[in-house]
């Protein structure tokens, strides 16, 4: 089980965090299709609150996540990168930027799609 911590500001602004607890990495397509294509669609605030809360833990982060997505839905914007967590520290911090690895999952469906 890969987790993610979610930085996500929602179409009306507002800033929240929440943890998808499986199959956040894009390769498995749980969280591309049932979650990040589905949170671009709406344009309700409500709504996407209510798609994170079936999807996630929400006002949380999890020190063994494996990735961090940074959406913004008032630009339709996804940034995925590594997360990491400083035990010494006691914080988050933002790893490499992998976004093409998203990037990549989304191309393999719209390819899949296409060849259908």
């Amino acid at each position: 089980m890969t987790r993610s911590n979610l930085h996500i500001k929602l179409s009306n602004g507002k800033n929240i965090i929440c943890v998808a607890d499986s199959s956040s990495a894009p390769e498995q397509g749980y969280i591309v299709e049932r979650l990040l294509l589905p949170l671009f669609e709406q344009e309700d605030t409500e709504k996407e609150l209510a798609l994170l809360s079936e999807h996630c833990t929400m006002d949380d982060r999890r020190i063994n996540a494996t990735y961090r997505y940074v959406i913004d839905l008032t630009i339709k914007e996804i940034k995925f990168f590594e997360e990491h967590y400083s035990y010494s520290r006691g914080s988050f911090r933002k790893g490499s930027d992998i976004t093409e690895r998203y990037k990549d999952y989304l191309m393999t469906i719209d390819n899949n799609k296409v060849g259908q």
